[in-house]
């Protein structure tokens, strides 16, 4: 019994591990198969409260495990360029006028939004140790001097 747990515990980490996201994916399914269907209103109401919150904790988890992949990937690569742009800006402004018999109301605003994120990996640290013995297979060995 106890070993079918942890059979059960370590496929799960595998899924998990091959790609957190389809896990993810996966397990929400899951979850949404099991729920009775609600009867009333007020029911439908509180179900559709509770699908919108477990749709934003499964997609803050998707961002994690997605964070995570790229973390990894970024330690396991050989060479990594990165480009990344966030900018979040925005500006309002109202104003009254008044001059004489005429009076005016105005406001405006704007707003800016840059967004960009690129990611290129070359390369494995497997593939680097094999670069690194063939350099040192093809470059000559130093001359050893013996008096």
């Amino acid at each position: 019994m106890a070993i079918d747990v942890v059979k059960k515990g370590f496929i799960e980490g595998l899924k998990f591990m091959n790609s957190p996201t389809s896990y993810l994916v996966d397990a929400f399914e899951e979850s949404v198969k099991e729920r009775p269907e609600p009867a009333g209103l007020d029911e439908l109401r509180v179900e559709t409260e509770r699908r919108e919150l477990e749709m934003r904790m499964s997609e803050a988890e998707a961002r994690v495990a997605q964070e995570l992949a790229i973390a990894r990937r970024i330690e396991t690569a050989y060479e990594v360029e990165m480009t990344e742009y966030f900018e979040y800006a925005g500006k309002g402004h109202v104003g009254v006028s008044a001059e004489g018999e005429a009076f005016s109301i105005g406001a405006g605003g704007s707003g800016r939004r840059v967004s960009k994120r690129k990611f290129v990996f070359k390369g494995h640290p497997e593939l680097a140790q094999i670069e690194g013995v063939l350099e040192r297979i093809q470059s000559p060995a130093p001359a050893v001097d013996n008096p």
